[in-house]
């Protein structure tokens, strides 16, 4: 609509009125809104800064009442409207105006204009939304749209291809004479396009056979380019349309045509805005990583935009989540949201979360999310939540990362907050006065997070590692990290091994105990906390502490 290529109809304008949930639809309160808008922001090449004078254009389509919509443009105007739009009147009502405004009359056409010019550059000026001129329509790039939803999009993206280099061919010196003369000038020359499309096509799809395109000029349509006729081989030799060959090699036709299409559009440095919408359909995986590379080349040129409508978790994650816009439906609402912000965090949202482990469809759907202090935690808490509640992490919408005791943790954790995400913690109970400590209560307090609504404290009397019995611990030792034999002692672990270090900091003791006391102990505590809980068996045998804990984000996260 924004490029002028779509007009609205009635069944596009939303609702007025928001029936709250529960209420009986009434047919007779709906109503459409009075007007639909799609806004752009365009920012200019030096050849256009210098035609219309400002760096970038705020511009608008706007259909109000159903009528046809109208390109707008965001500038400065006289507050007077008789001193605006004018530009399409006759010499009766520039008259007109100039009597009202008490200037003279006297005059042609190009004189009375000229005076109105003059008394608008003088008066008071506001910032509004007026009729664009006929050079910003003609400014816009062009949208060219890839759906893969349909049977023959291949045909249409040969088409498009082709309707790319008819443009670049038309204003050639050498087409000259009759109409029919320049039209079959055109189609030779289209031929030769022709023949480059079909080589480029059989060699990225080697499993089509012999492709044949074959297009034809008329001056008489609309485009210049009358229609093609593509037929593909089967396998019985027999040429048959591209539309009955199959959608997914179709697909695959239609992409390599549009890779095509990236070349010519670059040689021809038309603006242009290509529209995909679900590509990936009907694509195996490796079609979808090249794909993806295929829309990378695309947006490296200065003047291809790319814009990308997916459920594909493929796609959305192999892009930067500050160009993601979310599209969710809320409250009989269709909104949108963005993650990336003019903030620290926002700027580098996508390296922050990538290295936490978030993707970024993760950033966009999971419900919780659930900050643990470091690698320790991050590896064993899964094992242990799939052990006491029989479910996987992921499944209840709710995506772990480790903090690091990095303070950029507790100002992520504050930025997810503040796009409408709910954050969690689940950290030691000694993290809450340890000075160098990020979940200090002062610290929270001061990136806006709650320590009581947004903390779950484990550990008794400290960490993580005091809630297992030293039962626990001496069967795991046992059993992964065995006790080297010696004649002056026992070569097994008991529980009095890890009674005598209760006192302390029990975690770093028992691992300096077990790398000492064994040749094969664990490389560090990470490992150590991983293996103990994958050798629980039973529900029962995670700590009751952990098992309420996991209940609780359970809840959270629905």
């Amino acid at each position: 609509m924004l490029l002028g290529g779509y007009q609205i109809v009635a069944a596009d304008v939303t609702y007025a009125a928001i029936t709250e949930e529960g209420d009986p639809l009434d047919q007779a309160d709906l109503s459409r809104v009075d007007q639909t808008v799609v806004v752009g922001r365009f920012a200019l090449r030096d050849a256009e800064q210098e035609q219309f004078g400002v760096t970038t254009l705020s511009l608008r389509r706007i259909s109000k009442g159903g009528a046809s919509a109208v390109l707008e443009v965001l500038r400065s105007a006289p507050e007077n409207k008789l001193l605006r739009d004018y530009g399409d009147l006759n010499v009766s009502q520039l008259k007109d105006r100039l009597s009202n405004l008490e200037l003279s009359v006297d005059g042609l056409k190009a004189e009375l204009t000229a005076r109105l010019d003059e008394a608008a550059a003088l008066a008071p000026q506001t910032e509004l939304w007026v009729k664009a001129e006929a050079s910003l329509e003609k400014a816009l790039p062009r949208g060219e749209r890839f759906d893969a939803a349909s049977a023959i999009s291949a045909e249409d993206a040969i088409r498009s291809t082709l309707l790319t280099a008819y443009k670049a061919h038309i204003g050639a010196d050498d087409l000259r004479g009759s109409v029919r003369g320049i039209e079959e000038g055109l189609e030779k020359k289209l031929v030769g396009d022709v023949e480059k499309i079909r080589k480029h096509i059989m060699a990225k799809v080697q499993d089509i056979g012999r492709v044949q395109i074959r297009p034809t000029v008329s001056f008489t349509s609309a485009s210049g380019l009358k229609g093609t006729e593509i037929t593909v081989t089967n396998r019985a030799g027999e040429d048959i349309g591209l539309n009955a060959s199959g959608a997914g090699r179709a697909r695959r036709i239609a992409l390599a045509v549009w890779e095509y299409n990236s070349l010519l559009l670059e040689q021809t440095g038309e603006d242009v805005v290509l529209l995909y919408d679900e590509p990936d359909t009907h694509l195996d995986y490796g079609h979808q990583r090249e794909l993806m590379h295929l829309i990378h080349e695309q947006t490296k040129k200065d003047n291809v935009t790319v814009v990308i409508a997916s459920h594909s978790m493929h796609l959305i994650d192999g892009t930067d989540i500050g160009d993601v816009v979310h599209v969710k439906h809320e409250g009989n609402r269709t909104q949108i949201e963005t993650l990336a912000d003019e903030t620290q965090v926002g700027s580098h949202l996508g390296a922050i979360a990538a290295s936490v482990g978030l993707r970024n469809t993760v950033l966009l759907h999971e419900r919780l999310f659930v900050g643990v202090e470091g690698d320790s935690e991050a590896r064993a808490l899964p094992v242990l939540f799939k052990l006491a509640t029989g479910l996987h992490l992921e499944s209840c919408g709710i995506a772990l990362w480790p903090c690091g005791n990095n303070e950029g943790a507790l100002r992520f954790a504050s930025f997810l907050v503040k796009h409408g995400r709910d954050v969690a913690f689940l950290v030691d109970r000694d993290s809450l006065t340890q000075a160098k400590h990020i979940f200090r209560r002062d610290k929270l307090l001061a990136e806006g997070l709650n320590p009581d609504a947004n903390c779950l404290f484990v550990g008794e009397p400290a960490e993580i590692e005091d809630l297992f019995t030293d039962a626990q611990w001496c069967e795991a030792a046992n059993s992964l990290w065995p006790r080297d034999g010696e004649q002056e002692t026992v070569d097994t672990w008991s529980d009095e091994d890890f009674a005598q270090h209760r006192s302390g900091k029990f975690s770093s003791a028992v691992l300096d105990m077990l790398g000492v006391g064994s040749s094969v102990g664990p490389g560090g505590k990470p490992e150590m906390l991983q293996q103990l809980a994958l050798t629980l068996r039973s529900v029962d045998e995670v700590p009751m502490e952990l098992r309420s804990h996991f209940q609780t984000l359970i809840n959270r996260a629905r």
